[in-house]
């Protein structure tokens, strides 16, 4: 575990903030009381993601947490915030290490209209960092509900646990990638997530091919 954060550390530091201007990302950072400095990667957008004709600013930042142990070295955080003039004013937070119950990294964000309402859910890419010998990307999918926002659903899109001999049983040494499959869930009107998972390897043992399986998961329900 160590070394997988001392890799994440590494990779991250020549990384610079993305799809948003400087000064929204500063104006971020400021609010949250985390040094330009420290900051290892970021995403900030500016989109609707609440009912109504305004947009929020939506952020997620990979960041030094300052902590002098290695495995809580790094932090990776969501924010989501609505504007009242110059004020960022906070809206919802989600500490992915808290959600994860351990270290992580790379955190970063996607914004897809999953129903078609025009109100945009959020995904939250990170590593899961507990096990150097298992990688594990991992996302949260969060809808608002009418009252709060909410994980929806939360599993690996990316795992890899071929290499873990020891740390994980047999039948669960398998190696897959899963994928949104957008088309059957905006189908659903975002009731039901639809993932493509494919399977290179199970139980420790490569696949002749990979094989290809559809998932659905319950991410609403259809009654209010």
């Amino acid at each position: 575990m160590k070394g997988a954060v001392r890799l994440a550390l590494t990779a991250f530091v020549a990384l610079a903030s993305t799809w948003a201007r400087a000064d929204s990302a500063a104006e971020v950072y400021k609010q949250l009381g985390i040094r330009v400095k420290d900051v290892m990667n970021s995403s900030v957008a500016t989109a609707r993601v609440l009912p109504g004709e305004a947009k929020q600013v939506v952020s997620v930042i990979t960041y030094l947490t300052g902590k002098k142990d290695e495995a809580n070295a790094l932090g990776v955080r969501l924010d989501v915030f609505r504007r009242e003039g110059e004020k960022l004013v906070p809206v919802y937070t989600l500490d992915a290490a808290q959600d994860n119950a351990g270290p992580v990294g790379r955190g970063e964000v996607a914004l897809l209209d999953l129903d078609g309402d025009g109100v945009n859910e959020i995904g939250l890419y990170y590593d899961n960092l507990k096990n150097g010998l298992i990688q594990d990307r991992r996302l949260d999918v969060i809808l608002y509900d009418g009252t709060a926002f909410r994980v929806a659903w939360n599993g690996s899109v990316s795992y890899d646990a071929t290499k873990a001999v020891r740390e994980v049983p047999v039948d669960r040494r398998d190696r897959y990638l899963r994928k949104l499959d957008f088309p059957n869930t905006r189908r659903t009107k975002g009731l039901t997530l639809y993932m493509n998972k494919t399977m290179i390897a199970v139980a420790g043992e490569r696949l002749p091919q990979p094989k290809q399986v559809q998932e659905t998961f319950s991410l609403k329900s259809d009654t209010p």
